[in-house]
């Protein structure tokens, strides 16, 4: 199994011939898109709600529930 690639050794890999303020754009994009994605354990709590709230007699599509949840 392959190890995850750290995000300073993917901007090494990535950004060749570059500065070091380049490789910490790079960086901090990608750490902003980590902190904007959900995590399994996020996304199966969701469903658990969503689905609980359906059996309660609640009206709500899957998307208007994920709403509620979303990262900004």
């Amino acid at each position: 199994m392959k190890a995850k690639e750290t995000i300073e050794e993917a901007a090494e890999r990535l950004i060749i011939n570059s500065t070091l303020e380049d490789k910490q754009v790079f960086k901090e994009g990608a750490n902003y898109q980590a902190e904007r994605m959900y995590s399994e354990e996020e996304v199966y709590h969701i469903l658990v709600e969503h689905t609980a709230f359906l059996f309660a007699g609640g009206k709500s599509t899957l998307s208007e529930w994920f709403e509620q949840f979303k990262k900004k």
